[in-house]
């Protein structure tokens, strides 16, 4: 159902603690790992919409891969050559940004290439990460996370920003993709505040709306129409939220609030009704103490999303309780 948002001057004291603390989501340090020719130039494009205009600096990180047979300092002058060249043509996607770029050809080993961008992060200080995963295919899901890169999941000293790509058929990514309708899935806690923040800051650069979903769980054991008091009292406070975030950031925010036996089935039928082309989710690092790196919900939704997914995971050892 569609809700009435209220007047943003009757919020509550959250709401705008929210908003002072939002204005200052500006990244002035993003590490960028150098993987394939789509999933990076897209990764920068991200980074650099993300970063301060003023100041900031993205870190491009090319690996050079050192066999385990072959001393660590060997001679790898054609493999360098060409990381070189990459990287060059990897700095004309930010010329023009007005964004600081620093170049690195950083060694490692087969498997260790997640932990060794996790330490260039730690040594510039990074606020965020941002990684290309493979773009989703028309017959199905590619992996949505690169298999050498699943370390860099616990090693991360910051957030790690996961960028899928469109899905095929719908132009390529790169420094002039457009969003046109932002959908993010409301969540309570830092983590949901960082969603919305972030869903802002990108409908600001491309002058897109966003649309705020509360999807209200009901169980297995409840009827579908049963009252939910409290769901839908949080319900309300988290759509008033982002609502106060797009007025305060001149972002046209519409809420909407529906109920769902599955949150990811709701939040999937929603971006293909709504025609949204990005969806932004968030990742507790609670899941990462298991076998998978992320929670059902986010799994189901990068399986069978129609659009882009950017999913925002936090360091191992922070916000542990979301």
């Amino acid at each position: 159902m569609k809700l009435k948002i209220p007047d943003p001057r009757a919020l509550p004291r959250r709401a705008h603690r929210l908003a002072r603390w939002t204005g200052s989501v500006a990244y002035r340090s993003v590490v960028v790992p150098l993987l394939e020719l789509e999933e990076t130039e897209h990764s920068l494009a991200l980074a650099c919409r993300l970063a301060a205009r003023r100041g900031a600096r993205i870190v491009l990180v090319a690996p050079l891969v050192v066999p385990r047979e072959l001393p660590f300092d060997a001679h790898f002058d054609a493999e360098r050559a060409e990381l070189e060249s990459r990287l060059e043509e990897a700095a004309s996607v930010v010329s023009s940004r007005g964004v600081t770029l620093r170049r690195e050809i950083v060694r490692t080993r087969p498997g260790r290439l997640g932990d060794d961008v996790a330490r260039v992060a730690a040594e510039h200080r990074a606020e965020l990460l941002v990684v290309g995963a493979p773009i989703k295919s028309q017959r199905g899901f590619r992996r949505p996370f690169p298999e050498e890169l699943l370390p860099l999941l616990r090693a991360a000293p910051c957030r790690v920003l996961i960028a899928t790509g469109p899905v095929a058929g719908g132009g390529l990514p790169g420094p002039q993709a457009t969003f046109t309708k932002i959908l993010v899935p409301m969540k309570v806690g830092p983590i949901g505040d960082e969603m919305v923040a972030t869903a802002i800051k990108l409908a600001q650069e491309h002058g897109a709306s966003v649309e705020a979903l509360h999807v209200t769980r009901v169980p297995l054991d409840k009827q579908f129409d049963a009252e939910l008091p409290e769901q839908e009292k949080q319900a309300d406070a988290s759509l008033a939220e982002a609502a106060r975030l797009g007025t305060s950031h001149q972002v046209e925010v519409e809420g909407r609030s529906v109920r769902a036996r599955s949150i990811g089935e709701a939040i999937v039928q929603e971006a293909q009704e709504s025609g949204a082309d990005l969806i932004v989710l968030g990742s507790s690092p609670r899941w990462r103490r298991q076998s998978r790196f992320f929670s059902p919900t986010v799994d189901y939704v990068l399986s069978k999303a129609p659009a882009e997914v950017l999913v925002l995971a936090f360091p191992q050892g922070v916000l542990e309780d979301v």
